[in-house]
């Protein structure tokens, strides 16, 4: 062992140094670095013959036993993937994709503790097997994290990882171990800070997982002979109940206890219903501008005589009794920016994108997400979006990565409460509070400054929803 760690060291040195080598050099020491890395990864366990003497002989199965030095393995890896953060290879990240070390150890080391939790242990056992479970998500939200900031290179070399990654968790028990042990810690009454980063550690997985782009189908394309990986993967998440886990915390998202759960929240929803048109939910769409339709629906705002109550964000609330004439007050906005606080970093102000390329939705995926968008906008709609805006207008900053995507996501289940004449339009009021308005408009008028055309289509889908 001290073996290891002096070459560890040494290693380390050098690839701090990589620059002063030669090509031949550089390739030894990332051959040296490999081999370590693979040793910790055949450290961590390996399959056994599970006997019961229960059981027929015949019956006898394998099944994945974690070593004695597991812990102290996965602590070595990410160390290993920390230190190569530094450089720009991605040299860890790739050999653990390439050796299928999340699917064939991480998650059933995962599984395995989580079982174990749940049996009678000693306080060392337990002790241990939860630092094992943290562990393991840890290295779970490490290996599934986005690379959409990486170099184009480094994303095209990693899609397929990453998608490989996306099929594993498509499978009950990964997701039900998840979903186990995330419901435990939540539901402690008392919970210690490392209880707390578990539980949003486990919705960072969900959420890096959820946002794996399957390859993009043009419906016009022919032949296509699977479901799409994300389509299983909802089906798993509501078989489940994970998504109903979701359900529930939005719903309650205006708990302060909550507050640092919510943008990870907003993500899944978004994620969920990821390049979904609300007409591949909801067959016909209702229109409110056809004077001919003798069916035609009242928008929200006609049950007050159209009249509108606007407030400019100086705590003046002026009546106003057309929907052209609610712009009025915030043209001065897109002529002139005061009082805006921009991000100091230009990094800051790269947004989360919004996908527009629709895709083909499978068939037992639409009364799943049919059931989600009803039970969001019935329960979670209000709580969760003046929630939402309300961090929103605290932050001050308007070109927050957060931010385009509220305007999409309040948007798009407005417009489908809409679509639906059942949907009772008082669940979707959080977007239609004066102050909401105002901060929507104030935001799409720093977009226009910024030349961030993207956020501003939000922006604008966001305040067609609202006057609607």
């Amino acid at each position: 062992m001290d073996y290891l760690q002096a070459e560890e060291e040494g290693l380390h040195h050098h690839l701090l140094a990589e620059e002063q080598l030669t090509d031949e050099q550089l390739s030894e020491e990332i051959e040296r670095f490999r081999r370590i890395v693979l040793s910790a990864c055949s450290s961590l366990g390996n399959l056994q013959l599970v006997t019961d003497s229960a059981q027929d002989l015949t019956e006898r199965k394998m099944e994945y036993v974690p070593s004695e030095d597991c812990l102290a393995s996965l602590k070595d890896i990410k160390r290993y993937i920390q230190e190569d953060e530094q450089g720009e290879g991605k040299w860890v990240l790739r050999w653990l994709g390439e050796c299928n070390t999340l699917q064939n150890d991480i998650i059933p080391i995962f599984i395995y503790y989580t079982r174990q939790l749940k049996n009678q242990l000693s306080d060392h056992d337990h002790d241990r097997a939860l630092k094992t479970i943290m562990m393991c998500v840890e290295l779970l939200v490490f290996l599934t994290w986005s690379m959409d900031s990486e170099p184009e290179e480094v994303k095209v070399r990693f899609i397929r990882v990453l998608r490989s990654y996306k099929r594993a968790f498509a499978s009950s028990p990964a997701v039900f171990s998840l979903l186990s042990i995330a419901v435990m810690y939540f539901r402690k009454p008392h919970k210690s800070d490392k209880e707390a980063l578990l539980v949003k550690g486990i919705l960072y997985v969900f959420r890096n997982v959820l946002a794996i782009p399957d390859p993009l189908v043009s419906p016009t394309s022919k032949g296509m002979s699977q479901v799409e990986v994300h389509d299983a993967l909802i089906a798993v998440l509501d078989k489940e109940l994970v998504i109903d886990f979701f359900l529930t915390l939005a719903s309650s998202a205006d708990d302060k206890q909550l507050k640092d759960l919510r943008p990870t929240l907003l993500d899944i929803v978004y994620y969920l219903f990821y390049r979904v048109p609300v007409s591949a939910l909801f067959d016909q769409q209702m229109t409110w501008f056809n004077a001919d339709n003798g069916s035609k629906r009242f928008g929200r705002h006609n049950n007050f005589g159209g009249v509108y109550a606007v407030s400019t964000g100086d705590s003046t609330i002026m009546p106003v009794f057309n929907a052209k004439e609610v712009l009025h007050p915030f043209a001065n906005m897109f002529k002139k920016r005061q009082n805006v606080r921009k991000p100091k970093d230009p990094s800051e102000a790269s947004v989360a994108p919004v996908d527009r390329e629709w895709r083909i939705l499978d068939p037992s995926s639409v009364p799943i997400l049919r059931r989600v968008a009803a039970v969001f906008i019935d329960s979670c709609f209000n709580p969760f979006m003046s929630a939402m805006f309300e961090d929103a207008r605290t932050s001050g900053t308007v070109m927050d990565a957060s931010t385009p995507r509220l305007l999409y996501v309040a948007a798009y289940f407005v417009d489908i409460s809409l679509t639906n004449p059942a949907v009772d339009l008082g669940c979707t009021s959080a977007l239609v509070q004066t102050h909401v308005f105002g901060l929507v408009m104030r935001n799409a008028s720093a977009f226009v400054e910024m030349r961030e055309w993207m956020p501003l289509e939000q922006a604008m889908y966001c305040t067609q929803q609202i006057l609607l």
